[in-house]
């Protein structure tokens, strides 16, 4: 099996599992650095703003935490610090109640 480093992934087709990616024809399951230090990254981004969208709906303001980790996570960004920004932004989203799961709609 390759690191899957030299593919950007842009085919996707995901699962509960992880990923499978048709450009480089490998499965990146969701423990894999692969899956961690993008597709994971991208749904914690996404956590993070829909918890920023809650509280402006409720007439409240933005969370500096949250925006802040969103900003240090990017979007399309490659991180060698992803476990850090992982741990951080799992750190805030849980004191508003939210994991990485928060972001995803099981459909079946």
């Amino acid at each position: 099996m390759s690191t899957g480093l030299g593919c950007i992934h842009d085919a996707r087709s995901r699962d509960t599992g992880g990923f499978y990616c048709r450009d480089c024809k490998e499965y990146f399951r969701k423990d894999s650095p692969v899956y961690r230090s993008g597709e994971l990254l991208g749904s914690l981004w996404m956590v993070l703003h829909n918890i920023n969208v809650d509280l402006r709906r409720a007439g409240k303001h933005e969370d500096p935490s949250v925006s802040a980790i969103q900003d240090k996570i990017g979007i399309g960004v490659r991180h060698n610090n992803y476990e850090e920004l992982i741990a951080e932004a799992e750190a805030i989203m849980g004191g508003f109640g939210k994991d990485a799961d928060s972001a995803t709609l099981v459909l079946g």
